[in-house]
């Protein structure tokens, strides 16, 4: 009963902003819109408005509490979902994997209270974490008894007590096709005189340089996989995904240097590359997009427009239920979740898998 009249609330809320914006709009249709109500105008049609925001309070109420962020140094590396009383959190394992200073990873709750946050255990396919932390009494994510239709509204839940973002469900579950993660390198080509893995040129702003790798460098093993030759090195990297954290074991000078990679896509693989495809550019117009934003077995789309760091948290609809996980980042307008009931799933398969050791860097797991 309570939960029909939220969702019955909500929509006259929202049907009263619709109006209101159509009256004014029809009161000013005839004049050019200059300065003030211009700018008016524009912001009353933006879902990022306060009282677009307000209208959904009630519909976050609770799962708000359900929510927490995952920090590192006081900043917000992804949001979580907790599924457990016992101090089980859910989120994007490879937007913590890919952060350095792991043993500082910190868990905000919706009341402020701070837990130190430990990695228990890792899906790979979905690309999600299990976090331990030491609290009780929490209050775990209500999963939605049905699917959310495509055209539903559906707010994306913060700590706070509006939600993070809005937005509306544009296709139903289905599988995204895999990517292959790219170093931004190149290697020896037909004719040149060595075959080893030698970095020839490190790309500007490509997933190499970012790690720190140098050209000269001699890559010896990817996550202790011993490496020979450079045909060898990209079969290994092909086998990752965008996103995907990797250890590569370099010979450099006299001596062996370790690096931690988080492989690039295509667009940011190669900067710059004439051979970028079109839709791959536009994507990126709107703004950062997850790194790893494919390959996964079952998610759903939305409009919802997300940063990286948004993702890892639940997604609600208008009765304040849990219908997904954010996972990612995916495009302009385009943002992917795991549906609940494969949530659920996902969740009890890691709880009783998770082990008591912290994984301390992403190689070990991927």
């Amino acid at each position: 009963m309570m939960a029909k009249l939220v969702r019955e609330r909500t929509i006259w809320s929202i049907a009263t902003l619709l109006v209101t914006i159509s009256i004014v709009g029809f009161a000013y249709g005839q004049e050019r819109h200059e300065g003030m109500m211009a700018r008016f105008l524009q912001k009353v049609n933006e879902r990022s408005n306060v009282r677009v925001m307000a209208a959904f309070r009630e519909v976050v109420a609770e799962p708000h509490d359900s929510t927490i962020e995952l920090l590192i140094d006081d900043e917000r590396v992804a949001l979580g979902g907790i599924v457990d009383s016992q101090g089980w959190v859910i989120t994007k394992a490879s937007q913590i994997l890919a952060q350095e200073n792991l043993d500082k990873l910190i868990c905000r709750l919706s009341n402020g209270d701070t837990f130190a946050a430990t990695i228990a255990a890792q899906d790979r396919k979905f690309d999600v974490a299990l976090i331990k932390i030491d609290a009780t009494g929490l209050h775990p994510i209500e999963m939605a008894d049905a699917a959310p239709l495509v055209g539903s509204l559906l707010a994306t839940t913060s700590p706070k007590e509006e939600p993070l973002a809005i937005g509306v469900m544009s296709s139903a579950a289905r599988q995204i096709q895999s990517e292959f993660g790219v170093l931004g390198i190149r290697l020896p080509g037909v004719g040149e005189a060595v075959s080893e893995a030698r970095v020839m040129q490190v790309f500007d702003k490509s997933a190499a340089d970012k790690s720190g790798l140098l050209a000269g460098d001699l890559i010896r093993s990817v996550n202790d996989v011993v490496i020979q030759t450079a045909s060898e090195l990209q079969k290994a990297i092909r086998g990752f995904q965008p996103g995907d954290v990797v250890r590569l074991t370099i010979s450099r000078g006299d001596g062996n240097v370790d690096l931690l990679c988080t492989l690039g896509d295509r667009f940011t693989g190669v900067e710059g590359s004439e051979g970028m495809a079109r839709h791959e550019f536009q994507n990126h117009l709107g703004g950062p997009l997850s790194s790893r934003r494919s390959g996964f077995p079952t998610v759903f789309q939305h409009d919802t427009f997300l940063r990286p760091e948004d993702c890892g948290g639940p997604v609600v609809n208008l009765d304040g239920k849990v219908v997904g996980l954010n996972i990612a980042r995916a495009g302009r307008v385009a943002s992917y979740a795991i549906p609940a009931s494969i949530l659920s799933e996902v969740v009890q398969r890691l709880k009783s898998e998770a082990a008591p050791q912290t994984v301390s860097t992403g190689a070990a797991a991927y």
